[in-house]
């Protein structure tokens, strides 16, 4: 099929004109406005986080002592106590029972003592004049022996009668929080087998987790010059408390290959309860001297991770590399300590786009200039 000449002058002419606006538009092209940020250069610790579990510093299981009737209890259930605090009263009144048969016991039984020894005293004169046979003095010595013993028996027997009725009185071995009571007033509870409730410490609290092995050196040394960690919640994004490792266990877990630490955190403020999951920020790498730029200024390019720069008044791409990122901060290598980069980033921002600084960018970049070319 022939086009006519007509036609194909018309296609000729409009094309003319597109690649007449396309290099005007370039041609004009407005520069975009950036500014510049220079990066920091300070310490820098780079954290990675691990699954941990919270764990009481101490747990108490709670188990009467004595068995009897539980008569009350004495605590707010879920509430704090604190060491020495009743929780539980048993009914006393068969213990109290017995401390007064005690000490009915010891007071009759010191009278009869008494009573033997002034027998022994009023003998020996008599005795040493053979005005008594001598069996009849060694009689009565014997029996004020046996007295003198029956009494200490009776001092031993009142002591446990005082201490059993201690035990109807349960107080708390440790400060804590207290769970739910497990027996309720009115009923019977034995000796060392019913479990009333469970306490658990928890300011300070532990934090169990592993970390493999490749990173023991890291952690003895966070162990050593005791540097915090950073407790988070189990996604990682909300820092609840600050813990010190303050333990390593003494081998590699060989089916895993991990270790198994703990740390201790004070928990103060209760942000960490047992049971719970976290996240803990372990300290792995440091470097004393870091280039940090914006996370921000950093993109991501074929070639790999980049930063603007502005050179003859055009958007250069450089290459970088990103060792780690931290919160709004990202550690670099790879560049100048001294490197001014694009940031905030414009949307149509590209390598070789136009770019013109603004405010005082622009004036501290004229400035560096004059001062390069009076050098």
């Amino acid at each position: 099929m022939t086009r006519s000449p007509v036609v194909l002058w018309l296609t000729l002419a409009s094309l003319a004109l597109l690649l007449s606006g396309c290099q005007t538009k370039a041609k004009h092209e407005m520069p975009l406005q950036v500014s510049l940020v220079s990066a920091n250069t300070r310490p820098m610790t780079h954290y990675e986080g691990f699954l941990g579990t919270v764990t009481p510093l101490q747990t108490a299981t709670i188990v009467p002592q004595t068995s009897g009737l539980l008569q009350s209890v004495q605590f707010t259930q879920g509430g704090m106590v604190e060491k020495g605090q009743t929780l539980f009263t048993i009914d006393p009144a068969q213990m109290q029972a017995s401390l007064a048969q005690a000490q009915a016991k010891l007071v009759a039984d010191q009278a009869t003592a008494r009573y033997d020894r002034n027998v022994v005293e009023q003998d020996r004169p008599l005795a040493e004049k053979d005005f008594i046979t001598r069996q009849s003095f060694d009689q009565a010595e014997s029996q004020a022996q046996a007295a003198r013993a029956q009494v200490q028996a009776d001092q031993a027997a009142l002591g446990q009668a005082r201490l059993n009725l201690s035990y109807t009185r349960i107080v708390a071995p440790i400060s804590g929080r207290i769970g739910l009571a497990q027996v309720k007033a009115g009923n019977l509870v034995i000796a060392n087998q019913t479990q009333l409730a469970t306490v658990n410490q928890i300011a300070p609290i532990t934090v169990n987790f592993s970390i493999p092995q490749g990173l023991l050196t890291a952690a003895r040394r966070a162990q050593q010059q005791s540097i915090p960690l950073p407790i988070n919640d189990e996604k990682g994004g909300t820092v609840l408390a600050q813990g010190k490792l303050t333990f390593i266990d003494n081998s590699v877990s060989a089916g895993t290959a991990t270790i198994s630490l703990q740390a201790t955190v004070p928990n103060t403020n209760l942000g960490l309860w047992p049971g719970q999951y976290v996240q803990v920020q372990m300290p792995v790498q440091q470097v004393a001297q870091a280039t940090v730029l914006p996370v921000g200024a950093v993109q991501q390019g074929s070639s790999g991770p980049f930063v603007y720069v502005v050179q003859d008044g055009k958007a250069v791409d450089k290459p970088l590399q990103v060792l780690w990122e931290s919160g709004t901060d990202a550690v670099v290598q790879g560049v100048d300590q001294s490197i001014r980069v694009i940031f905030p980033l414009p949307a149509r921002l590209y390598p070789g786009a136009k770019v013109e600084l603004t405010g005082t960018h622009a004036a501290t970049a004229s400035h560096e200039g004059q001062q390069r070319k009076s050098a």
